[in-house]
Parts: structure tokens; C-alpha cells; sequence
């Protein structure tokens, strides 16, 4: 894999309960955070003001920190029947504060996860994993994609089905299902209900006329 690319989520660990995703930012983000960093400590030197040095080297420092990628981690726990989304900040990983976005879910209200694409103006389009729930409100795993071939999240999408079980859960739901339609095609209708063709012949049936009083 070459440094300077971006990666996708990887697993980290799995077992029969347990599986957690991690994404760390790449080298490429390091050296962006290094050399705005740089810059600003560079023009705090030259500076003959002791305010306008701090100034320009808080501003390098806050820039490089604003265009770093963050760390993100999604968990899959389904003793607990939960999946937890956050990310951390450098901020966050050096003071060890609690991650800034959290987002925390019932494993069985995911009914799939699917790859989602997003095509950017004069960037090209982008890559994401994403999970669909029962409301069909979908939420992708990491807060950015990647350009490229979406084989990487493929790969991991089918990993993720794989563990939450979700290809056995749709069909039993499709033989749940079948049953059902299976069943009420043989009881019929219910009694005391009148067929549809009834309905129609009482519809065209004409009322009948009043006797004149002599």
C-alpha cells in the first residue's frame, strides 16, 4: 500500500461476539499537520512581536490540527446487542479526553450494510460502508470515503454481513414470509365476508320502485 494514500477501515479484531473496526490517520496527514505546524512556528521566529509569534504559531498549529484526518473506531458487540461509532481528535488521543462523536445503536435494528458512492466536483468520487436500519435511515462507519476502487469496502461490507449474520436473517424472514402467504391462500377468506364478485352484481342490481298510492 503506498504511505501517502488514504486507508479505509480495517478490522482489528473479531471473534464470535466481538468485532471492532479502526481507522488511524495515514502519513500523509502527519506530514500536512507537520508542515502547517512548521509554518506557524517559523513565522513566530521571525516575528519580532512576542504576540504576533504566538499568534502565528497558534494559528499553524490549529490549521494543521483542523486538516488532520481523525482516528475512528466502529464496534460490534452482540452480547450487548450494541454497535458504537466515534472518532478522537489529536486533541483528544494526547489529553485522552472522551471522543467528540459517538454514536451507539441496537445491533438487530441493522437490517443491511451496503457500499454508498458520492461523487465530488472536480475530485471524483469517494467510497463509503455504510449501515441501513429498520427506519431506512443509513449512517456510513466513517465520516470521510476514498477515492478509488470500492474493493477495500466491499471486501469489509461483506465481512460485517457475515458477522451480524444478516444473510441466514433475510431468509428466514423470506420463509417467514412465504409461510404466511402460504397459509392465509388456503384458509380463504374469512366467514361472513362477501366475495368481491357478489359485491359487484348487488352494485349493478337496480333498486326497486316505490308502489304509486292509489
Amino acid at each position: 500500500m503506498n504511505l501517502f494514500s488514504v486507508p479505509y477501515m480495517s478490522i482489528a479484531h473479531r471473534d464470535e461476539t466481538k468485532m471492532e473496526l479502526n481507522r488511524s490517520p495515514p502519513l500523509r496527514s502527519w506530514l500536512v499537520f507537520l508542515g502547517l505546524t512548521s509554518i506557524g512556528l517559523y513565522c513566530a521566529h521571525e516575528s519580532q512581536n512576542l504576540w504576533y509569534g504566538s499568534f502565528f504559531f497558534v494559528c499553524g498549529l490549529c490549521l494543521g490540527h483542523i486538516a488532520m484526518d481523525r482516528w475512528e473506531e466502529c464496534n460490534f458487540d452482540k452480547s450487548r446487542n450494541r454497535v458504537a461509532m466515534f472518532h478522537r481528535t489529536l486533541y483528544d488521543v494526547v489529553l485522552r479526553r472522551t471522543p467528540g462523536r459517538q454514536v451507539v445503536s441496537n445491533i438487530d435494528e441493522i437490517v443491511d450494510i451496503r457500499v454508498e458512492s458520492e461523487k465530488l466536483k472536480y475530485a471524483g468520487t469517494t467510497y463509503t460502508v455504510a449501515l441501513l436500519f429498520q427506519s431506512g435511515f443509513s449512517l456510513a462507519v466513517t465520516s470521510t470515503g476514498t477515492y478509488g476502487n470500492k474493493d477495500v469496502q466491499e471486501k469489509l461490507a461483506g465481512e460485517m454481513r457475515d458477522f451480524l449474520g444478516l444473510a441466514e436473517r433475510h431468509k428466514a424472514m423470506e420463509d417467514l414470509n412465504a409461510v404466511i402467504e402460504d397459509h392465509i391462500a388456503k384458509a380463504g377468506p374469512p366467514p361472513g365476508s362477501v366475495p368481491e364478485e357478489a359485491e359487484e352484481d348487488k352494485k349493478e342490481t337496480p333498486t326497486s320502485t316505490k308502489r304509486r298510492k292509489k
